[in-house]
This record gives structure tokens, C-alpha cells and sequence, in this order.
């Protein structure tokens, strides 16, 4: 049995969709707190066992796993002051009733003290899974090229694309791709201990993917660069993100700007046999 956790997240909704394109929906397990929203009841629908799991109950997550042989543990939403105990919760219920391999989704060169999910959550996440016992796998995920994307309609508008940085570039991934690469390693007889980062096949800066838009979408788009130390409050002005939440960006876009992400591996194809999408590929994939 394989089991997701956070099946109402957007990760997690990829990791499922690609898992039930080639396993029985019976063989699949997904946790979520909230088991009466409309994607749980559809998996329901699907035969997909649906079963309620709060990483801040114990019990929950002991109740959830019953069964399962591989895990995929995705960290939740919540603010960072709390994930690492909700992922020590998961880690200690997985070993608890006996499962045989976790895979955890955590982040590129998570051990970069300047991120703060990465120093506070991540990274103790990693070494807490290093040293239970489990088999795991790591996947280190660059960051979404989906955040390019979520106000794709006011930047074709306006003709301004605004984020963090600009000549800095950076590794990006399609979540989509993502989800295949998970699905791959929940799978297969995945050997114990490996940690992949997982790229496309070049690394871009905002004036590039800027450019790009304007080539794709046949519409003019600058970049315009947002300061890190103002990120949080652009977020929560334009997208409504919790200040709390939002607070917490601001080491990752430092990271962002200093270079820090500039990184490219092949460890996506070393997954799934297949190239990532590349960033014009991900574009053309949003043209209606």
C-alpha cells in the first residue's frame, strides 16, 4: 500500500493524479485533515481510501498508515514554528507501525542556513529521517516554476512581471513533474538512502523569464524586481497570503537574489527515464 500525505495540496494532487495512472486505486492511501472536501470525496468516488491524518495528532497518523509500506510525506502549510514537530509526529508514526520506506519532499540545498524552512524544518526533517531506521528517500525540489505563474493573468495584463531578483538565476521545476518523479519512487524498489535535487535542465533569471513570456504569450512583459525585505507584504497585498506566512519568504528570496539557487542537476531524468519540462515547454502548457 503507498500512502500521500496532504491530499488537498497542490503536490500532492500531482503525486496522486500520477500514481493512479498506473496502480490500482485500492493499492492508494492519502491522508488529509480534511476528508469532506470535493477532491477527497471524488478519490473516494475513485476507490482511493480516503482517510483522515493530522500530523499534530499522533493517533491520527498512526490510524492513517495502517497498511502502508511506502509513505510520502509532504510538509504542510502551516507556519515553521510547527512543521518540524508535525514532521517528527509522521516520522515516529511511520515507524511505529512499521513502515518500510518514507519519502520526503523537501527542498534544493536545504542546507542553506538563509531559508528559513529549510534550517527550521527541512533540513532537522532530513536528519531526523537519516536516523530512524526507515528507508527513505529525499527529494530536494527546486523552486515551482508554478510561482511564475499564479498572477499570469495581471502580468499579461499589465506587462510586468514582479518578483524577487533579476539577474540572478535560479533552478525552477513544474510541480507536474514533480508529481510524476514521486509517483516514479513510490513505485519502484527504491534503494534506501538516496537524496535527489531535482532541476530543469537550466537555470533562469527574472529578465529571462520575462523574455520568454513575451515570446510565448506574444505579448510584451518587463521584469520588475520586488526587494526581498518587501516581498512578504506584496504577497499578502496581492495574493492575500497570511502575514505570518508571508513573513517567513523573506531568507528564501535573499537566497534567490544572491545566486544561491543556481544550480542544475539530471537528477529528475535519473528518475523518471525522461528531460523535465523546460520553461518554454511549462509556458506553452498555460496558452488557452
Amino acid at each position: 500500500m503507498i500512502f500521500v500525505s496532504g491530499a488537498n495540496g497542490q503536490f500532492a494532487h500531482a503525486v496522486i493524479e500520477s500514481l493512479l495512472t498506473q496502480v490500482p486505486a485500492a493499492s492508494l492511501v492519502v491522508g488529509t485533515r480534511n476528508t469532506g472536501s470535493a477532491y477527497a470525496r471524488q478519490l473516494t468516488g475513485r476507490g482511493v481510501q480516503v482517510r483522515e491524518s493530522d500530523f499534530m495528532r499522533p493517533a491520527s497518523l498512526r490510524e492513517a498508515l495502517q497498511g502502508v509500506r511506502k509513505a510520502l510525506f509532504i510538509p504542510t502549510y502551516d507556519t515553521n514554528d510547527v512543521r518540524l514537530h508535525q514532521n517528527l509526529n509522521a516520522i515516529e508514526a511511520a515507524r511505529e507501525v512499521g513502515v518500510e520506506h518514507v519519502v520526503y519532499a523537501s527542498f534544493l540545498r536545504a542546507e542553506l542556513p538563509t531559508v528559513e524552512h529549510s534550517r527550521l524544518v527541512h533540513l532537522p526533517t532530513e536528519q531526523a529521517i537519516r536516523v530512524s531506521g526507515l528507508g527513505f528517500t529525499i527529494l530536494r525540489h527546486a523552486l515551482y516554476a508554478d510561482i511564475l505563474v499564479g498572477d499570469l493573468a495581471q502580468t499579461l495584463a499589465t506587462g510586468v512581471l514582479r518578483r524577487p531578483s533579476g539577474t540572478a538565476r535560479s533552478a525552477y521545476i513544474a510541480r507536474t513533474d514533480l508529481g510524476v518523479s514521486a509517483a516514479r519512487i513510490l513505485m519502484r524498489n527504491e534503494p534506501s538512502g538516496r537524496t535527489y535535487t531535482e532541476t530543469m535542465e537550466q537555470t533562469w533569471s527574472g529578465e529571462e523569464v520575462a523574455a520568454l513570456m513575451s515570446e510565448v504569450f506574444a505579448k510584451p512583459v518587463r521584469f520588475e524586481a520586488v526587494p526581498a525585505a518587501q516581498w512578504p507584504a506584496y504577497m499578502t497585498d496581492n495574493w492575500g497570503v497570511p502575514p505570518e506566512l508571508a513573513v517567513s519568504t523573506i531568507g528564501t528570496m535573499q537566497t534567490v537574489e544572491a545566486g544561491h539557487f543556481d544550480v542544475v542537476t539530471g537528477d529528475y531524468a535519473r528518475i523518471t527515464g525522461n528531460a523535465p519540462l523546460d520553461m518554454r515547454q511549462f509556458l506553452q502548457s498555460l496558452r488557452t
